[in-house]
């Protein structure tokens, strides 16, 4: 029975390594770096690795600060690869945990800054017409297009044929009239082609309900009946005798 050999993983990285093995590199000063490639929170010191990039604990921080043996890809990813130059390299902490702390705060609040909060809302895509309502209104007419076309050919004909009009500068009788024909035809057609969509316009528009068109006109009604309450007996219009004032009381029987 043969077995697949398992695909070798990247380990997961520890804190505290037990080797006294040091990178014969220069150290690695923190000042280089910037506030937010660099992790200085008691017990969970890390910085990005300047090799390969890759954010790694550093150990040693009561003695000599180095970082730890890492690969150049997350832990537990395949393939994994060591990062030779950068692993076991010595670290200089020459930076304040309190002035860290505050340029990561500025950094942050920057960024934050940065951001827009608006918010920028996509317009409403327009709703097209229902397909019972296009059906209802007339475009231009087939017959009319068509007319449009002839007219069109009968002058680009005429001017291939006459000298005069070839030339662009003059016009004979000829094509004059058949140039006039063409506007007339082309005015036509546009004419129907603007009617044709207000009447698309017109039946896409939503239905005003009765409520609305009267909360219109309610205040112009009410001016207008405070106006004519206004106005003296005699200015009033008498088509009928006024009625008495007694006879709109409700009479009661006597008791």
């Amino acid at each position: 029975m043969t077995t697949t050999p398992a695909m070798p993983t990247a380990r997961k990285r520890r804190r505290k390594t037990r080797t006294k093995t040091v990178n014969h590199r220069p150290p690695i000063t923190a000042s280089d770096l910037k506030a937010t490639e660099l992790d200085l929170t008691p017990g969970k010191e890390h910085l990005v690795c300047p090799d390969c990039s890759t954010w790694v604990p550093i150990t040693g921080m009561l003695g000599t600060p180095k970082l730890v043996p890492h690969h150049t890809g997350r832990a537990k990813s395949a393939e994994p690869r060591r990062c030779t130059a950068g692993s076991n390299r010595r670290v200089t902490i020459d930076v304040d945990i309190a002035d860290w702390g505050h340029k990561v705060a500025e950094a942050d609040a920057t960024a934050v800054g940065r951001r827009s909060g608006r918010v920028n809302r996509k317009p409403r895509s327009a709703v097209p017409t229902p397909v019972h309502r296009v059906a209802l209104v007339p475009g231009p007419s087939a017959r009319l297009l068509a007319a449009q076309t002839r007219a069109r050919d009968a002058v680009n004909e005429h001017r291939t044929e006459c000298g005069v009009c070839r030339t662009g500068r003059a016009r004979c009788p000829v094509g004059r009239e058949l140039e006039i024909r063409m506007g007339h035809t082309n005015a036509a057609v546009r004419l129907a082609h603007e009617q044709h969509e207000s009447a698309l316009r017109a039946a896409a528009a939503p239905t005003i309900p009765r409520t609305q068109q009267w909360r219109r006109v309610a205040s112009d009604v009410k001016r207008a009946d405070e106006r004519r309450m206004k106005l003296p007996a005699g200015d009033a219009p008498l088509e009928s005798p006024p009625v008495p004032l007694d006879t709109l009381r409700p009479q009661h029987p006597a008791r």
